[in-house]
C-alpha cells in the first residue's frame, strides 16, 4: 500500500485550542462534520465550507461549534458565537481553515510520482 495513502487512512485530526469562556479543544473529525451538516440541513457541507472561506459568520460559528461539541454536549452554537467578534473572527477562521486543510488527503505531487516511476 502506498505510504501516503496509508497515512491518509490512519490520519488523526489535529487538535486546535481556542479560548472562549475557557480553553476549548477543536477537533475536525467525522463527528464534527456530521454536527455541522445536521445544523444546516438546507446546505451541503461544501456550501458551508465555501461560506467559511467567504467569512460568513454563520459558517465560522457552525465550524467552531461542530469541532468543540465533542467535549461539552451542552455547548450551543449561540454560546460559541458570543465569543466571536470583529477582533478575532479572522484568527478563528484561519485556524479552522488550517484544520480543514489538515483533515483532507494530501495530493501526490507530480515530481514524487515521476520519481517513483523512474525507480521501477
Amino acid at each position: 500500500m502506498d505510504k501516503e495513502l496509508k497515512r491518509d487512512l490512519q490520519h488523526i485530526p489535529k487538535e486546535v485550542k481556542f479560548q472562549l469562556d475557557k480553553e476549548r479543544t477543536f477537533i475536525l473529525d467525522l463527528n464534527a462534520y456530521a454536527e455541522i451538516d445536521l445544523l444546516h440541513e438546507d446546505k451541503t457541507y461544501h456550501d458551508i465550507e465555501k461560506d467559511l472561506l467567504s467569512m460568513r459568520p454563520y459558517a465560522i460559528k457552525a465550524f467552531l461549534w461542530g469541532g468543540m461539541v465533542h467535549e461539552d454536549v451542552d455547548l450551543t452554537p449561540d454560546f460559541v458565537g458570543k465569543y466571536i467578534d470583529v477582533n478575532n473572527i479572522q484568527e478563528y477562521a484561519t485556524k479552522i481553515y488550517e484544520a480543514i486543510l489538515d483533515s483532507k488527503p494530501k495530493a501526490k505531487s507530480k515530481e514524487k510520482s515521476e520519481e517513483s516511476d523512474k525507480k521501477k
